[in-house]
């Protein structure tokens, strides 16, 4: 009997020790600062002349603003609401037109952050009147530039988490898929059928170079090396591939001939 028991004992040990550990959880890690496991940021445009900083972000998250990403000193701090996320920040100095700051939302001991660059002083309304009082000319330009901006505050990007789907080209299409649990998988499909799959599990981590224009740093699943790709967004749910100096380009997908490719989100 007492040998019947070691031998079962023994058996249970094994079957501990030899359990499968399930994918999802082996890659789960991903970058301190990645869109995708830090919590939602929204920035409302940021003038020389503010005097706080407002926006939405994840419940009860942290919101810090600093000058530099790695700035010792804060511009002020707050916490969102717990009940709509709307946060209001006061800083503790002025701005200065065309320079960048940092905005940070943090959750859960992760974050996310936003590089927002400061507008010039809100005189908008002064200096229309004053110029279309000179010529036409002057008048319609001013007009342009209120159109513009208008037109650049439409959307506001937020993480790219889920499922974007691309356009077919020769035959071909591509789904990404963005996930807190799983980090960056990409598939590539011909007439609808998945042919391949062209990275899984990968970790990523993404820098806004400006609201609409990112870069993802991604690390598939047991490489040695990281690969990037920008992103140009034209929509909340729309993204076009874009090189490092944010033109359109033709971009090759494992067996599918290089094309230029634009994702909407599912």
């Amino acid at each position: 009997m007492k040998k019947f028991m070691v031998a079962l004992t023994g058996l249970v040990t094994l079957a501990t020790v030899g359990a499968v550990v399930p994918a999802t959880a082996v890659n789960s890690v991903v970058t301190a600062h990645a869109a995708h496991v830090g919590p939602s940021l929204s920035v409302n445009a940021i003038y020389s002349s503010s005097k706080k900083v407002t926006g939405k972000a994840t419940k009860g998250s942290k919101i810090t603003i600093k000058a530099t990403k790695n700035a010792k000193k804060n511009l002020g701090s707050a916490t969102a609401s717990s009940k709509t996320g709307k946060y209001t920040v006061k800083l503790a100095k002025s701005l200065k037109k065309n320079s960048n700051v940092y905005v940070y939302a943090t959750k859960s001991k992760t974050s996310f952050y936003r590089i927002i660059r400061v507008e010039a002083k809100k005189a908008a309304a002064t200096t229309k009147k004053t110029t279309a009082k000179k010529t036409t000319t002057k008048k319609t330009t001013a007009k342009k530039t209120t159109t513009a901006k208008k037109s650049a505050a439409k959307f506001t990007v937020k993480t790219p988490t889920g499922t974007w789907k691309s356009n077919t080209a020769n035959k071909y299409s591509q789904v990404w898929k963005f996930s807190q649990k799983t980090g960056l998988n990409q598939y590539l499909y011909k007439n609808g059928k998945k042919v391949k799959t062209l990275t899984s599990y990968a970790t990523y981590s993404v820098s806004a170079k400006t609201p609409t224009f990112w870069k993802v740093t991604y690390a598939p699943k047991n490489a040695k090396s990281k690969k990037t790709v920008y992103l140009r967004f034209t929509s909340a749910k729309k993204f076009k591939i874009v090189n490092a100096k944010n033109k359109v380009i033709a971009t090759k997908a494992g067996v599918a001939p290089a094309a230029k490719w634009t994702f909407a989100k599912k």
